[in-house]
């Protein structure tokens, strides 16, 4: 088991990628504090299937528009697990529209959601993974915060704010012990994408001729990837962007 005996917090844990990582953690033997959005039954089977792992895991709902409860959240997650060796910032959301019809609300709540959030929880955590002398801050980053995305400007701006955000605190924190990482998934199959490409197929089809394995990422691709890099077997690894797509970033 590669995470065995170590905590972590993960957040966006209640379904897709944060879930499947939540699972694969338990299964490699981590104790977990889990933080998933409003969707309170998705998050009570995410800790049911990880406590069925054989791990210790508690969590709650919580609202990551809201940066002033983080620091509780933080408080709890600590209380249960006692101590912090992995942070995954993995809550996010998206909008996707014309860059001319967005609101200063939805520029405020998907900054706020999808960097300002993992920004402040890499911040409460490192504080405590620095006195204990290390950690690793993972986050789930983008592969639209590496390329621009059309009708998805928002999401890229706020996903590159994260990339480079883990890259300065990588930079800062190493020498402290702490290891901040992206891991960058292409298309993947969570519950919102499988929603989508059966709303719109051909749309799906355009998108998949764009990733020369000629399919999409399932979560549990990318969980087996952020196992590794929270691993031990990933120690050297620090600054570094993993890009998880398929190849389609090579076209």
């Amino acid at each position: 088991m590669r995470l065995k005996g170590k905590t972590a917090l993960v957040t966006g844990a209640s379904a897709g990628i944060g879930a499947a990582i939540a699972r694969r953690f338990a299964g490699e033997g981590c104790s977990l504090y889990l933080v998933g959005g409003r969707n309170k039954p998705a998050l009570e089977e995410t800790l049911a299937a990880c406590r069925g792992a054989g791990v210790q895991a508690a969590g709650e709902p919580a609202d990551f528009s809201d940066l002033k409860a983080l620091g509780g959240i933080v408080g709890r997650a600590l209380g249960f697990l006692k101590k912090f060796d992995i942070l995954v910032n993995c809550a996010g959301t998206r909008s996707h529209k014309p860059v001319q019809e967005f609101t200063l609300e939805e520029i405020e709540t998907l900054f706020r959601v999808n960097a300002m959030a993992a920004f402040l929880l890499s911040g409460l955590a490192a504080r405590h993974m620095i006195e204990r002398g290390g950690g690793q801050i993972l986050n789930i980053g983008s592969t639209a915060g590496e390329a621009g995305v059309p009708f998805n400007s928002l999401y890229c701006a706020t996903k590159g704010a994260m990339h480079l955000m883990a890259k300065a605190q990588a930079a800062e924190l190493g020498p402290k012990g702490v290891r901040v990482n992206v891991l960058a998934p292409g298309t993947t199959l969570s519950e919102g994408t499988v929603a989508r490409t059966e709303r719109d197929p051909e749309r799906t089809r355009r998108l998949m001729e764009t990733v020369p394995l000629n399919r999409f990422a399932t979560p549990e691709e990318i969980a087996a990837c952020a196992a590794f890099m929270a691993s031990e077997e990933a120690s050297y690894m620090n600054g570094s962007v993993v890009l998880v797509d398929g190849g389609r970033l090579c076209l």
